[in-house]
């Protein structure tokens, strides 16, 4: 670990030593220093985030270093342009388009990583869609820039001064948005690459505001001036380089502020890029009127993707809620409903009832001598035998409303709905009947094959506590139906059409 806390330190601190040194040692070769300085920082600085990228377990942490990786590349692309414009060629104190393009698409990975959610989801189509618009972004802002850096023609310095404090605006949208990601951040993951990001964002902005207001341009001041920039970029790859654990410390965010950021994201990209083409418009029509249908076309389509990938995925989450219901409520030894089902259906027969729907019958079941079974033939026996039952019982219930469930043990109920107590008798015989049909040896049954009893009550259902009674009463009916012989149906006697 010291090691590593080491290496975090001496590299960048290297470096800058050998940056500003060499100046010291070797005056003449002072702007040569400087340009390859502003190469080559970004550009180390970028591999140390490519390297904390991959030493990421999380996607999502990191796909954001290497966003950052991304953005340090083309920034580089923007130091060598100003090296091979400024240096080679001899033409200083001019604007470089190309230089300046880098720069600002620079940002574009940066905007995209602000705007994006943490944890996206699959979202594959909607982040092509939002990466699409911030390079839309950055490609306007940097017509916006140059366009008034060249209002009239050729570079004033009018236009120079006002070209400064668009970079000042972008490199503020960079520091705020990462501020903001920064204290919503709930991953300490997360806390750490907007926290990193941060320090070096506020860094970069003081020091190139400083020199694009006060340096650059200045014949008093070299590029080794300049260069200090690459201070910013030290400090990004000192942080990159530090143990994963090594965090950002920051008290949990407010769910308010998390759930505003979440809101505000898809908003961010496609708003930033619509006020960005209307001033557009006023020096480039055709860019800007481009940009505005962009934004517009490209917020509208983000929007239609990311809802039709919402019902997707609450399509799925349906299908995985009804399918895990069904394992709840099913028995599993015998395949038909539970307890719990039968209490739930219960419960929604009563609620029909309220609703106009006829009487509710209740067959409760039971095996005839289940126990001596057992104890003959086996538990194993006994399992099969009630896996049999209940298939014959349920092919026995031919109507679509008609539900099975198991009570316990050896017991079964039926649940009739929109019956009365004679169709209800008809149903119980012809269940008595198929599981008779089914001879299954049954050595201690008098009839030698298995049988089952059967208990029935059928009343409305006037209140939620109805639904219990009637149960009592059918489990009473199925007492009288084993003390009368079983093999049988037997129908309990109602009082005043309630269940008692």
């Amino acid at each position: 670990m010291r090691h590593v806390v080491t290496r975090c330190i001496s590299l960048p601190l290297g470096f800058l030593l050998l940056q500003f040194g060499l100046p010291l040692a070797w005056p003449e070769a002072a702007g040569g220093v400087a340009y390859l300085a502003m190469v080559v920082a970004p550009l180390l600085t970028g591999l140390a985030t490519a390297w904390r990228g991959w030493q990421q377990q999380q996607p999502a942490a990191r796909t954001g270093w290497w966003l950052v990786t991304a953005s340090l590349l083309v920034w580089t692309a923007g130091g060598f342009g100003n090296l091979w414009h400024e240096w080679v060629m001899g033409l200083a104190n001019e604007m470089y388009r190309g230089a300046m393009l880098a720069f600002h698409l620079a940002a574009v990975p940066l905007t995209f990583l602000l705007a994006s959610s943490w944890q996206p989801l699959g979202q594959r189509w909607v982040r092509g869609i939002d990466a699409l618009l911030a390079l839309a972004l950055g490609f306007g802002y940097f017509l916006i820039t140059w366009n008034v850096l060249t209002v009239h023609g050729a570079q004033d310095q009018p236009g120079v001064h006002t070209m400064m404090w668009l970079f000042d605006a972008q490199n503020l949208f960079i520091v705020l948005g990462a501020l903001v990601r920064w204290c919503a951040a709930e991953e300490a993951d997360e806390r750490t690459l907007f926290g990193a990001l941060l320090v070096h964002a506020l860094l970069y902005m003081g020091v190139a505001g400083w020199n694009n207001h006060f340096i650059a341009g200045d014949p008093a001041y070299g590029p080794e001036y300049g260069a200090v920039v690459t201070v910013a970029f030290a400090l990004l790859a000192s942080l990159a380089l530090r143990p994963p654990q090594a965090g950002l410390a920051l008290p949990q965010p407010s769910a308010a502020l998390v759930r505003s950021v979440h809101a505000a994201g898809p908003l961010v990209v496609p708003g930033a890029l619509l006020v960005v083409s209307l001033f557009l418009i006023r020096v480039d029509y055709a860019w800007g009127t481009a940009g505005v249908v962009s934004a517009v076309l490209g917020y509208a389509l983000r929007s239609v993707v990311s809802q039709v990938s919402q019902i997707a995925r609450g399509e799925a989450l349906q299908r995985e809620h009804t399918a895990l219901r069904s394992l709840a409520w099913t028995d599993a030894l015998t395949g038909v409903g539970n307890r719990r089902f039968l209490d739930h259906t219960l419960a929604g027969a009563w609620w029909r009832e309220q609703h106009g729907t006829p009487s509710v019958a209740v067959l409760m079941m039971d095996i005839d001598h289940f126990k001596p079974l057992n104890d003959q033939l086996g538990h194993a026996c006994g399992d099969d035998c009630l896996r049999q039952v209940a298939q014959a019982l349920q092919r026995a219930l031919v109507r679509p409303g008609d539900m099975l469930a198991r009570y316990g043990g050896e017991e079964f109920i039926a649940l009739l709905q929109e019956v009365d107590s004679e169709g209800a008798a008809v149903v119980a015989e012809r269940l008595r009947a198929a599981v008779q049909a089914l001879q299954l040896p049954h050595p201690a049954s008098p009839q030698q094959v298995v049988t089952i009893s059967i208990g029935l009550a059928c009343a409305p259902l006037h209140a939620a506590s109805d639904s219990a009674r009637l149960v009592r009463a059918a489990d009473q009916a199925l007492f009288q139906a084993k003390r009368a012989g079983r093999n049988r149906v037997q129908r309990h006697a109602m009082d005043g059409g309630h269940a008692h």
